[in-house]
């Protein structure tokens, strides 16, 4: 397999080149080297200062240490390094020296991952243009001209353009002038003779006319001498009046001119960062070329003229902000101290002025919250990708796949909605070069020689080749009469035999991780496919779980791209346990790693680690010591293997409903742990009155403090409820007023003076039922401020067993919702007496167009029976013939029969008879019955579904607030207003539209007939219709109910509001 050769983690996308140390070391201190003197002011006019030295060589850098446990509640917590710059100061004949913070930025550690205020972050990889040379064609005055433009840094172009087969102009819009190019390229010393013997069209007629129309006593002198000097640098150049001499020496600040132009036009094969004469001459020869029609315009969109942008290039780009702001500081704080003392030397290294670059990477769009459901979210939040810039972003095109994007960009794997084909995935096979750009692997298809040549190409030299799938190929019938190959060439699919011409392409180089985790995804719809690539990254990690029956590979791959703990050394295992392990190795050191066991993730799922080694055990470095709770057996597997009966049970499938087994309930199958902390400072406010915990806390019954000790606060091991007390807090307010004759009175009386009790008690909030795990007491002076003297930190761990309304998933995007937890002995059940775990529809099968769950249902059986698991390919027609997979398929269902004893229908093969649970009566027709992997969603019903008999009500509105966490009303919306139609349960329906709502005077009727003191009337109009015809009237739009007469016609208004 092709991934087998490629080294691939995720770090390499944030260090592949540009690595952390290389940017500190070497990048930074040059950067720094090259704007501070552009920022410092050249004389200094403050308190007798004469100079202002700073040491960029000896530049510092210090870094906070710190430790991984809990980080998301040390909300104080922000690793990151310290720049230090020495600075001496020369004042009044002395010198002065000292430290100088110039700011701090955030450490990235080995995984990725930024903290921010205890939150670990990540950053979205963005496509942006390289620095270069680019063609399009613009129209001006109804006439065609083809423009080429060159893009420096910091976002400065200069165009090149033909104008009426006359004349050349150079048009600069950073200095906002226009010049000839031809006059330029003489004072740069290249005469007219020069460019007719290196151009092409030295003989033609156009180019002798744009020779020839041009001044070289041009009144713009100023102009060309500051193109010269902005973007040219000359160190031996003698600046006169008409020319430059010696035009080798010439040459471009940065190397803005970029392999484009020898890819795309063939000037030299070798790239150069150079700026020759001959590039100049032959931008106008391709100029001219787009004007006879020689050549087609390149796409600007090509990818290969697009880079990644990473976390330093974000920081590179606010540093000049940043230093200029922070230079201001320093000179304003010269002006404000005379003498430069200790003071001094702390007020201008205060937090708040160092602190820039953390207040801009909070507000960044591209730094996000981790997403840690899983290992595999966390891996594809890593290589997501934003393919939008702010030159493209009204582009229709921009959401498609180009030629260029393929292996570079997933084909399906998108965000859904507005960011549809605008944010993307990386695929599992790339390489990032040291220019940050994507390169893939492929290996030509040779016909004479079986021989695995791989090699890495760019989008240029992939352009020359048909780009071959595979795995994708016609079958054999009568218009084509031999087996053709499926080719992508120049944005167009052809139907051609094979070729030795042909790039042979995977699916692991064309889809994401998430994808290729997808059994026979050629089988699938796309948009389910992308479904299911989604479910996958919101599954939740189980308590139990299985691997899965038939994989492709990419499971155990997982594993080696989760930078997870690895050794260091080589040597052998001498203690393993579920906190540590020591490994001994060839120095005699003893290296020590320890695991952060059920630790939180950032959606509040447990990460716990379990060790892959045992002792004794003879390791290499680099070597996989423990894996996280998504693996088994060094393989991801978050789910179970549950036998399915695609089927009806009582209509309870209606739609993508759910049937399970309540077995798997009692065998605690998609059981998960979830975990919530509670964090409560105690501070000591301005009177010196501490906060503190008692068990004596007023209000409160016995049975609400049932659960506290002595100190008011909640016991390990307790079993809570929702809103229990958690922590009995007191805060204690003074009265320092006697005025009153009855506070005079009352301190007269008790002799002390009087306390105004406020309770701060925090209480367990609704739906976080569960159990104290773990309390810890932080009293560090290091982490608490603000006069915080004490933090109290709440561990509670909840267990999800699966219920009504709960969502199952598979790996082909069919998901659906749970209807109903069936007995076991009520199912129906085959020859073997095997009672299915799950019942889903058939109907959603070929409306959706995911065959591939069928297939993996027939081959799970198999695999059930005859205790295997199956490696397979997504599309076995390829290698072994066009018919291939369905001749897999027959051949294990006949193996299930004759050496498994599972009896299938011989007539309908696949399907096999099953009997009524209930009554034993074999049931009519033959069903689909099979194993396949299914997964828990992290979409409870828990999370979603509360109750509240009365609650608060909005001012305004008169309606119930919205938010479970306000004690809301639940919202019945359009789709469960489908769901009761459905079943034609209309009163149920009108009930929640009036009874159940807030009409008051038909619940009140309905209570009396209840208890027998009335009739039963008609229900009245809700207060949420008045509401609705209120805001129509805010409209313009006035609803009155009439009565009309049938026998004169008459109308009678009734009321203007029902």
């Amino acid at each position: 397999m092709i991934y087998s050769i490629i080294p691939f983690s995720i770090q390499d996308i944030y260090y592949n080149y540009n690595s952390s140390k290389n940017f500190i070391t070497n990048l930074l201190p040059n950067k720094l080297k090259v704007l501070l003197p552009k920022i410092l002011p050249i004389n200094f006019n403050l308190n007798n200062i004469s100079k202002i030295k700073f040491n960029v060589n000896d530049i510092k850098f210090n870094t906070t240490k710190y430790d991984f446990t809990n980080i998301p509640f040390n909300t104080n917590l922000n690793p990151n390094y310290q720049v230090i710059l020495p600075v001496e100061i020369y004042q009044n004949l002395q010198k002065f020296k000292f430290n100088f913070i110039l700011f701090e930025f955030p450490k990235i550690n080995s995984k990725g991952d930024l903290i921010l205020n205890g939150l670990q972050k990540t950053y979205i990889l963005k496509l942006q243009k390289q620095l270069g040379l680019y063609f399009k064609k613009i129209i001006k005055k109804n006439n065609i001209i083809y423009q080429a433009y060159i893009i420096f840094k910091f976002n400065h172009i200069i165009s090149i353009e033909l104008i009426n087969n006359t004349e050349i102009k150079l048009y600069d819009f950073k200095y906002k002038i226009s010049i000839n190019l031809i006059t330029l390229l003489n004072y740069l010393n290249i005469p007219n003779t020069f460019i007719t013997n290196f151009s092409r069209y030295g003989n033609s007629i156009l180019l002798n006319k744009l020779l020839n129309n041009h001044n070289l006593n041009d009144k713009l002198n100023k102009n060309y001498y500051k193109l010269i000097k902005s973007y040219f640098n000359t160190p031996t150049i003698e600046l006169t009046s008409n020319y430059i001499q010696k035009p080798e020496n010439i040459f471009l600040n940065y190397e803005y001119i970029n392999q484009h132009l020898h890819q795309y036009f063939g000037n030299r094969e070798t790239f150069s960062s150079s700026y020759l004469s001959t590039d100049l001459i032959l931008i106008i020869d391709i100029l001219l070329d787009f004007k006879f029609k020689k050549r087609s315009i390149p796409d600007i969109d090509n990818f290969g003229m697009k880079k990644l942008n990473t976390v330093n290039d974000i920081f590179l780009n606010q540093l000049d902000f940043i230093l200029e702001k922070r230079i201001k500081i320093l000179l304003t704080f010269l002006t404000k101290f005379k003498l430069i003392n200790k003071k001094f030397i702390n007020n201008i290294n205060k937090k708040k002025y160092i602190s820039s670059f953390k207040e801009f990477f909070n507000i960044n769009p591209l730094i996000q919250y981790s997403d840690q459901i899983n290992s595999l979210s966390k891996i594809m939040h890593k290589v997501k990708i934003t393919k939008t810039t702010s030159s493209n972003i009204k582009d229709f095109n921009l959401r498609e796949i180009r030629f260029s994007e393929l292996g570079k960009l997933c084909l399906i794997n998108t965000s859904e909605g507005i960011n549809s084909g605008l944010i993307t995935y990386l695929p599992e096979n790339i390489y990032i070069n040291s220019n940050f750009t994507i390169e893939t692997p492929i290996y030509n298809n040779n016909l004479t020689n079986e021989t695995f040549n791989s090699t890495f190409l760019n989008v240029f030299n992939k352009e020359k080749n048909n780009l071959s799938f595979n795995q994708i190929s016609l079958r054999k019938n009568k218009s084509f009469n031999k087996l053709l190959n499926v080719t992508f060439y120049k944005n167009s699919l052809n139907v051609t035999p094979i070729k030795n011409k042909d790039i042979l392409v995977t699916k692991n180089q064309v889809f994401s991780l998430s994808e290729n985790l997808i059994p026979f995804i050629f089988y699938n719809d796309p948009g389910r496919s992308l479904m299911g690539a989604k479910m996958q990254m919101q599954s939740i990690p189980l308590i139990y779980k299985q691997k899965a029956y038939v994989i492709t590979g990419t499971e155990q791959l997982l594993s080696r791209k989760n930078n997870w703990i690895y050794s260091l050394q080589e040597g052998i295992i001498t203690y393993v346990s579920s906190y540590k392990i020591i490994i001994r190795d060839l120095l005699n050191r003893e290296i020590i790693y320890y695991l952060n066991n059920y630790n939180f993730s950032n959606q509040n799922t447990i990460i716990n680690f379990i060790p892959s080694v045992w002792v004794g055990e003879r390791i290499s470095a680099g070597q996989l010591l423990a894996v996280n709770q998504d693996f088994e057996d060094n393989e991801f597997s978050i789910g179970n293997n549950l036998s399915v009966l695609y089927g009806s049970y009582l209509g309870y499938e209606f739609e993508d409903a759910l049937i399970i087994n309540k077995s798997l309930i009692y065998n605690n199958i998609f059981t998960s742990l979830h975990l919530t902390c509670y964090e409560t400072s105690f501070i000591i406010n301005n009177t010196l009155i501490p906060e503190f915990s008692s068990i004596n806390i007023p209000k409160y019954t016995s049975f609400e403090k049932r659960n506290l000790d002595k100190f008011g606060i909640i016991k390990e091991g307790s079993k809570i409820l929702d809103n229990d007390l958690l922590i009995a807090k007191i805060s204690l307010i003074k009265f320092y007023s006697y005025k009153d004759s009855i506070n005079k009175f009352l301190s007269t009386l008790f002799g002390y003076r009087l306390r105004n009790i406020v309770d701060k008690s925090i209480k367990n909030s609704i739906g976080n039922s569960g159990r104290v795990v773990k309390l810890e007491f932080v009293t560090n002076n290091n982490i608490t401020f603000n006069n915080t003297y004490l933090k109290i930190r709440i561990f509670i761990i909840k267990q999800r067993f699966l219920e009504i309304g709960d969502k199952l998933c598979g790996r082909h995007g069919n998901k659906g919702v749970i209807s109903y937890i069936s007995n076991n002995v009520d199912l129906p059940y085959n020859w073997n007496s095997i009672s299915p775990d799950l019942i889903t529809s058939p109907i959603g099968v070929p409306s959706r167009m995911n065959l591939g769950q069928l297939i993996e249902t027939i081959l799970g059986i198999n695999c059930l029976f005859s205790d295997k698991r199956l490696l397979i390919n997504s599309n076995l027609n390829y290698k072994f013939g066009a018919n291939y997979l369905k001749t897999l398929l027959y051949n294990y269902i006949k193996e299930s029969n004759y050496y498994n004893g599972y009896n299938t229908n011989s007539y309908n093969l696949g399907k096999s008879l099953f009997f009524d649970g209930r009554t034993g009566k074999m049931l009519k027709n033959s069903i689909l019955f099979g194993c396949s992997f299914y997964t828990k969603l992290i979409h409870m019903v828990k999370d979603k579904v509360h109750y509240r008999t009365i609650g608060p009500y909005s001012h305004l509105t008169q309606q119930p607030v919205k938010g479970r966490s306000q004690q809301g009303g639940q919202r019945f919306g359009e789709m469960e207003v489908w769901a009761l139609e459905a079943f034609g349960s209309a009163y149920n329906l009108k009930e929640l539209l009036s009874y159940k709502s807030d009409d008051i005077k038909g619940r009140t009727n309905l209570n009396n007939y209840l208890l027998g003191t009335q009739d039963l009337k008609s229900s009245f109009i809700p207060e949420s219709f008045n509401l609705v015809l209120t805001e129509l009237k805010g409209l313009a739009l006035n609803i009155e109910s009439l009565l009309i007469n049938p026998t004169d016609d008459k109308v009678f208004i009734l009321s203007n509001n029902f």
